[in-house]
């Protein structure tokens, strides 16, 4: 007897449909404010305005703010989790699953660029959520990286990719895709093959002319630098300093929202009293943060302009120094994944000394090409990927149990210098 394999296919009259597609126009919606002004300034109401909705019809859909995050977290854990396991699945090398990963995500931001695609929810502010969200978004993106970390183990087996610790190198991996979202713009969009091939030959290649070699380093204390900047002509520089390292160490494990200036306080056994003496609020707190770690950056710049290393060797200094800083009790430096939640007078003053620093890594660029310790490579596109190397390196500290830093640098920044494939 004939029969046919009848597919459930599902009816665009049905309401189970219409309310999952306005359900995924609210995360989308959601996602895109999250991302560009944080949880913290965005409200229910904010999401209901821009899609001219009522607040009513965002709660039929989320019972609260905390739940639309969770929501969205998950849909971008759905995401990243779909783009590896398709990677995972080609008949292919490991390092080709990978250049398929990356393409798979740098498009699907391009298509949201041009509203093909949604937007999702980059993972900044887990921590803020109860335990129970925390967990799962952490299971779930536990599944995504050990995909490519099993990618990584697959390409250096078959002798495609340098045989270092594949778990430091899938956090480099992740580290240029989790920034997509922060640097790529609607320019990009109609040189978008152009623009990915660089990406990918910078990942695959690396930025050395040659074979770089790791040397091991002094990493210079920040106590023993001038720092002038720090000073702003008031005696108790070292206490307020103290409020930044502790503020920053807050503000990257909680977010905005979940910093309780109480607890800073209490941690540095001061009275809420003198806490408020030196910091107004918490959003001059967290701007100050951003102050001292933009200081930082431009005394460590300073420190390796000073040295007579090439152009590639600086790079590779300013990049351990400040990886360095992260790990000690200098530190840490605050995330930038954090900007979006300083009002808008602060961002775009942050912004605008960010620019001042990024032209001194550009300036080494510009000294490798010269003495040629560079390939020719898209220096634009390198600031951008080593910008999002420094910013997702604390995350180490969750992946690599132990480790000497000196070793831990040169791993993890190998990848961006020799690159994937490594150098002969």
């Amino acid at each position: 007897m004939n029969s046919i394999n009848i597919k459930t296919v599902a009816s665009p009259f049905s309401k189970g449909f219409q309310h999952q597609l306005k359900f995924q126009s609210i995360l989308s919606e959601a996602a895109q404010l999250f991302n560009w002004q944080g949880s913290r300034a965005t409200t229910l109401a904010d999401i209901a305005g821009s899609m001219e909705l009522t607040k009513t019809c965002v709660y039929y859909y989320v019972k609260t703010k905390e739940d639309l995050i969770y929501q969205c977290y998950v849909a971008s854990c759905d995401m990243w989790l779909s783009r590896a396991q398709k990677a995972s699945d080609l008949p292919a090398t490991g390092l080709e699953k990978i250049i398929a990963m990356v393409k798979g995500h740098f498009y699907q931001y391009i298509d949201t660029l041009e509203s093909k695609a949604p937007h999702f929810a980059m993972l900044t502010e887990v921590s803020t959520l109860n335990r129970a969200h925390a967990d799962d978004i952490g299971r779930r993106w536990g599944k995504v990286f050990d995909l490519c970390t099993a990618m990584v183990k697959q390409g250096i087996d078959e002798g495609e990719i340098e045989d270092l610790d594949a778990t430091i190198i899938a956090s480099g991996i992740f580290s240029v895709l989790q920034w997509f979202p922060v640097w790529l713009n609607r320019s990009h969009v109609a040189q978008a093959d152009a623009v990915i091939e660089g990406v990918l030959d910078i990942l695959v290649n690396g930025m050395a002319a040659q074979n770089h070699q790791f040397d091991a380093i002094d990493f210079p204390a920040l106590n023993s630098l001038v720092l002038d900047s720090f000073d702003r002509g008031v005696q108790n520089r070292r206490k307020r300093e103290a409020f930044y390292r502790v503020g920053s160490i807050y503000f990257n494990q909680k977010g905005y929202k979940g910093t309780s200036l109480d607890e800073i306080a209490s941690s540095l056994d001061v009275t809420k009293g003198a806490f408020y003496y030196h910091i107004k609020n918490k959003e001059e707190l967290l701007y100050q943060c951003f102050n001292r770690t933009l200081d930082v950056e431009d005394l460590l710049l300073t420190k390796v302009g000073a040295t007579q290393a090439t152009g590639l060797k600086k790079i590779e200094l300013y990049l351990r120094y400040l990886f360095n800083v992260q790990f000690t009790e200098e530190g840490p430096l605050i995330r930038y994944r954090a900007l979006p939640s300083l009002d808008e007078e602060h961002r775009k003053a942050i912004l605008k000394a960010t620019k001042r620093n990024s032209s001194g890594l550009g300036a080494y660029i510009r000294e490798g090409f010269d003495d040629n310790t560079l390939r020719d490579i898209d220096a634009d596109i390198a600031q951008h990927v080593l910008s999002g190397a420094v910013e997702a390196s604390p995350d180490l500290a969750d992946r690599v149990a132990d480790f000497e830093q000196h070793d831990l640098s040169a791993t993890y920044f190998n990848l961006f210098i020799n690159g994937l494939s490594g150098k002969q």
